[in-house]
C-alpha cells in the first residue's frame, strides 16, 4: 500500500487539478477552481505542494485539496490518490531502484549523455494528444503522474511542442509531435569535421542516456510488481495498454515498451524481472514487428517467462483507415470489432 508521505511526495497540486479537470489554470495566485472566484484568491507553493485560499483561510497539502475538490472525506481522499498512483496499472508506482547506466551489461566505458528537459502538459495539451491519438484524458494525466508521459517545449523539438514517452529513472526519451505531423529534415554543419549532416524527415525523435539503455524496456521496474506483462512496440502503444489494462480493471497488468523494433535485444540485466511472468507481446503488424517479436519470444522464453503475442493484422480503425498497432485499437472500426477474437496468435 503506498503510504501517505508517498502520496504526498509523488503528487502535486497542479497535477492533481488537472486530473480533475478543474476550472481554470493552476499557478502561483489564481482564481480558485475550488468555488466561484473573480480575484486571484488562490496560492500554490511550496513547489506545488501546499495551497491556501485567502478569501476562506482554507489551505493544506495536496490531501487536503483533494478532499477540498471532491467535497470527500480525508480517508475518501486518501484512496482515490492511491488508487491514482498505485492501484490500477495506469497508476503505477514509479521504480525505487535504478540499474546504474554504467554497470548494464558489464560495460563501463560509456560516459551517459544528457537528456532534454521535460516538463508537465501545459493548459490543453493532455485534452490534445487525447484527441489525437484517441486517449483517456485522465489516464494520461495519470500516466504523467507516474513519470511516463512528459512534454517538450516547441523550442527544443524544432518549432513544435511535443509529447514524449519516457521511464521513470529517465533513461531513455522518445517524442512526437503534439499536431501529429512529422519533425522535417535537418542540416547542420558538424562543428569537428566541417562536413554537412542530415537528419531525415521522422515521425519521432529519441534520446538516450547511453546506446546501452536503448535495450531496457521502459517502465520495467514498475510493471514487474505484477503478474502478467504486456509488452509493447514504441511510446504510443505503451500509453495505449495503460488505457486498456485501465478501463478492463486489468490490476494484475503491467505494462512496459522497447521503443523501436529495431531494439530486438532486452538487456541481460533486466531479463530477472520477467522470470516466472505471463507476458503477451503486442508487436506492430509489419515485418519489422513481427522479426522483432520472434527475437524478444525467444529471450523472454530463455529468461522463465511464459509468452505468446497478438496480432493486429488486418486491423481496420473506424475512419477507413488500416491500423497495425494497439494504439489504431483504440480506434478500431465496426467490422473489425466483429471479428476481434480472431487476431490472437499464439506463438509456436
Amino acid at each position: 500500500m503506498i503510504e501517505i508521505p508517498e502520496i504526498k511526495q509523488r503528487l502535486t497540486i497542479p497535477e492533481v487539478w488537472n486530473m480533475l479537470g478543474l476550472p481554470g489554470e493552476p499557478g502561483r495566485c489564481v482564481p480558485s477552481c475550488l468555488r466561484e472566484d473573480r480575484h486571484a484568491s488562490l496560492s500554490i507553493y511550496d513547489e506545488g505542494r501546499r495551497w491556501k485560499d485567502h478569501a476562506t483561510a482554507a489551505g493544506g497539502d495536496v490531501v487536503d485539496f483533494i478532499a477540498a475538490a471532491l467535497q470527500c472525506s480525508t480517508a475518501e481522499a486518501i484512496r482515490w490518490a492511491r488508487e491514482r498512483l498505485g492501484g490500477l496499472p495506469a497508476e503505477i508506482r514509479r521504480p525505487s531502484v535504478r540499474v546504474p547506466i554504467g554497470r548494464m551489461d558489464g560495460r563501463t566505458d560509456e560516459t551517459p549523455r544528457p537528456l532534454p528537459a521535460l516538463r508537465m502538459a501545459q493548459s490543453g495539451e493532455l485534452a490534445a494528444l487525447a484527441k489525437l491519438r484517441g486517449f483517456s484524458v485522465s489516464i494520461l494525466a495519470a500516466a504523467q503522474a507516474a513519470g511516463v508521459l512528459q512534454f517538450l517545449p516547441a523550442e527544443r523539438t524544432w518549432g513544435a511542442p511535443s509529447w514524449a514517452v519516457t521511464c521513470p529513472a529517465r533513461r531513455v526519451v522518445e517524442a512526437r509531435r503534439l499536431d501529429g505531423q512529422p519533425y522535417p529534415e535537418r542540416k547542420w554543419t558538424d562543428a569537428t569535421t566541417g562536413k554537412t549532416r542530415i537528419l531525415p524527415e521522422r515521425k519521432c525523435h529519441a534520446w538516450a542516456a547511453s546506446s546501452q539503455v536503448k535495450s531496457w524496456p521502459v517502465n520495467l521496474e514498475a510493471a514487474s510488481h505484477c503478474r502478467a506483462i504486456a509488452f509493447c512496440e514504441g511510446g504510443p502503444d505503451l500509453l495505449a495498454a495503460l488505457h486498456l489494462v485501465t478501463i478492463e480493471d486489468a490490476s494484475d497488468v503491467g505494462v512496459v515498451a522497447m521503443l523501436g523494433a529495431a531494439n530486438t535485444r532486452i538487456a541481460h540485466e533486466a531479463l530477472p524481472y520477467f522470470r516466472g511472468k505471463r507476458v503477451r507481446l503486442f508487436p506492430h503488424a509489419d515485418n519489422a514487428g513481427w522479426a522483432a517479436v520472434r527475437e524478444w519470444t525467444r529471450t523472454l522464453r530463455e529468461a522463465g517467462a511464459d509468452v505468446d503475442a497478438f496480432s493486429l493484422a488486418r486491423l481496420e480503425r473506424h475512419d477507413g483507415k488500416p491500423g497495425k498497432d494497439l494504439n489504431d485499437l483504440l480506434r478500431i472500426g465496426t467490422d473489425t470489432w466483429k471479428r476481434f477474437p480472431e487476431f490472437r496468435a499464439v506463438l509456436p
